[in-house]
């Protein structure tokens, strides 16, 4: 049975060079980077704010806590931002600025409105949720799966979707050292068994292995 393709970190460059022509190329890279590196959910994301990533002297916190009512499964849970994450994402709020959106008339939050959705749409908006069909609880996150699935479109990267983005972070973070107490607390995935199901060697269809087997002999 084929399993979605993982993107590697040069994946992930190719996706962000792949979709940088203006006027959005600094929201996406800031989009593919909360999906990979803050690894958060497409529902997460369509429901951050500005607050939530920022102080008031307009700093983007290095520790930071997703609110529960954010938070996918409900349950708060804290998010670390490294210096060189953090310089991206005021790139991100430069292109805010430049562009005039979410003035709030005070000096806070680098004169932005904190109640503003971080990741913006096309529209510059928030990225709408979708109710689930009838009797369901719960909402999909059509709007931002559709825009982060243009990205891989764009890039020419065959074999994934929208949630390939943070199940890849998630892989890389654990190829890179990160243990499982670790993991379960950053994604708030909370199973050792949804864990492996994203940090296992992922399997590829029978015959592609058996096609490039042997292939130098």
């Amino acid at each position: 049975m084929p399993v979605e393709r993982i993107l590697s970190e040069a994946d992930i460059k190719k996706v962000i060079k792949a979709n940088s022509k203006p006027p959005f190329a600094v929201r996406n890279k800031a989009l593919v980077l909360v999906s990979t590196y803050w690894l958060l959910s497409p529902v997460e994301a369509s429901t951050l704010r500005l607050e939530d990533v920022m102080d008031r002297d307009g700093q983007f916190y290095r520790i930071w806590v997703l609110p529960d009512h954010v938070a996918q499964n409900g349950q708060a849970r804290e998010i670390r931002t490294s210096d060189h994450i953090a310089k991206l994402m005021q790139a991100y709020m430069d292109w805010w600025i430049a562009n005039g959106l979410y003035e709030s008339g005070k000096k806070a939050y680098q004169g932005r409105d904190p109640k503003a959705p971080f990741i913006l749409n096309d529209n510059y908006q928030k990225y709408a949720l979708s109710k689930r069909e009838k009797d369901s609880a719960g909402v999909l996150p059509v709007a931002l799966n559709k825009k982060l699935n243009s990205l891989l479109d764009n890039s020419g990267i065959k074999g994934c979707s929208a949630s390939s983005f943070r199940d890849s972070g998630i892989k890389m973070f654990y190829d890179n050292g990160a243990r499982y107490n670790d993991l379960r607390d950053f994604t708030g995935i909370k199973t050792k068994k949804s864990l492996d199901g994203k940090i296992r060697p992922h399997e590829a269809e029978l015959e592609s292995v058996m096609n490039n087997l042997f292939k130098n002999i």
